[in-house]
């Protein structure tokens, strides 16, 4: 299989709500928004479709889900079919949305962008948004600014080049042409942690494949520690933006 990656990981574990608060935050954050049958959604790498099913089977809104990873597609379309929801799902880049311009109006994220081209990825969800749309993008930031050192470490297990603090990605969302950007949820690795006295939390979803290469469970091994270690300078928030109106109205 070669070099195997995190997200090969997640995929062959078939991890659903691998972010901190996994798919608990998920619905949390979704109750705050007006979702009805006529919303149309995209999940941007949508992995084993966790979410996008939840959305289609609560809300019935229309969804659309993209990912990169065929093995996070297969597992995916598997969910769709035998819950015989109508998401489309196709492959899609973040960095190149195969989509034409204001065709969604929420465009959801969870722990994907981070693992971009924040310069290429930013500027399409935006692109993609109905003019009024909402973005929803659950993110890994950093506590505090990163050291070379530090980023080094995290790029060397997840093969992130930057991780932002809260303030460097509200900046970067304002400048892909995004308004009204804030912090909806948020907190560090370790208040997301179960040992923290943090009832609410809950182990994500597995659906594993039949044959794992033992490679992957070194880079689970490598993820755990720097968990761990990076517990208190590394969080998540959920960033909560809209696409600016046209003012020829």
């Amino acid at each position: 299989m070669g070099e195997m990656s995190y997200q090969d990981l997640l995929a062959l574990f078939g991890i659903g709500g691998a972010h901190p608060g996994g798919i608990a935050l998920t619905e949390e954050v979704l109750a705050g928004e007006r979702l009805q049958r006529t919303t149309r959604v995209l999940d941007v790498g949508c992995g084993t479709g966790q979410t996008a099913a939840y959305l289609a089977r609560t809300y019935g809104c229309q969804v659309t889900a993209v990912d990169l990873h065929p093995l996070m597609r297969k597992k995916a379309q598997e969910r769709f079919a035998k819950e015989k929801l109508p998401v489309k799902l196709l492959k899609g880049d973040a960095n190149k949305l195969p989509f034409p311009s204001g065709r969604f109006d929420l465009v959801l994220i969870e722990s994907v962008t981070v693992f971009t081209d924040l310069a290429r990825s930013l500027p399409e969800y935006a692109r993609v948004l109905r003019p009024g749309g909402v973005l929803l993008d659950l993110e890994m930031t950093a506590e505090r600014p990163l050291s070379a050192q530090e980023l080094q470490e995290l790029h060397g297990v997840y093969g992130t080049k930057v991780v932002p603090t809260e303030a460097e990605w509200i900046g970067r969302l304002q400048k892909a042409g995004l308004r009204e950007v804030r912090t909806v949820k948020g907190g560090t690795v370790a208040s997301a942690l179960p040992d923290e006295k943090s009832g609410a939390n809950v182990l994500p979803e597995f659906n594993l494949s039949d044959e794992i290469d033992p490679k992957v469970y070194q880079i689970w091994e490598q993820h755990q520690r720097v968990t761990d270690s990076f517990k208190h300078r590394l969080g998540y928030r959920v960033y909560r933006a809209k696409k600016g109106k046209q003012s020829s109205t």
